[in-house]
């Protein structure tokens, strides 16, 4: 559980960066995005711990990144407004689904990869009481 926490850690830091670096607002994209490269990069097996991940990301992301959006407006001096529309009432929604749909993506990417060479067991001690033969 331990490398998940820190698997969302990373994946909310990847998908902050992408979204401050990208010229326009990309909703829930970086956060695909970021959720299923660090699974992978983190080897997440299993799918509660891909879904940790998934919504730290989603979740990390969401809340920084908004109150940045409303400090930025607050020190300005500039008046907040909303219009409630569609998608406004449904990217919540539609958060929670693509994090959902990006653990389980992300899992099942590092389910299939083919697992890592093992290396040679180590040689077998050779007991005392058997005379070594030359």
């Amino acid at each position: 559980m331990d490398r998940s926490i820190r698997a969302g850690i990373s994946g909310f830091l990847l998908a902050a960066t992408i979204n401050l670096l990208s010229p326009t607002y990309l909703d829930f994209i970086p956060s695909f995005l970021a959720a299923m490269l660090t699974i992978y990069m983190f080897r997440i097996g299993t799918i509660k711990d891909g879904l940790v991940v998934a919504f730290m990301t989603y979740i990390f992301n969401d809340a920084i990144l908004g109150t940045m959006d409303l400090a930025s407006l607050y020190l300005a001096n500039e008046p907040y407004t909303i219009n409630v529309d569609v998608w406004t009432v449904f990217s919540p929604i539609v958060n929670a689904v693509t994090a959902l749909i990006a653990g389980y993506i992300g899992v099942r990417i590092v389910q299939r990869m083919k697992p890592e060479s093992e290396l040679p067991s180590p040689p077998q001690d050779i007991p005392k009481d058997r005379p070594i033969l030359v």
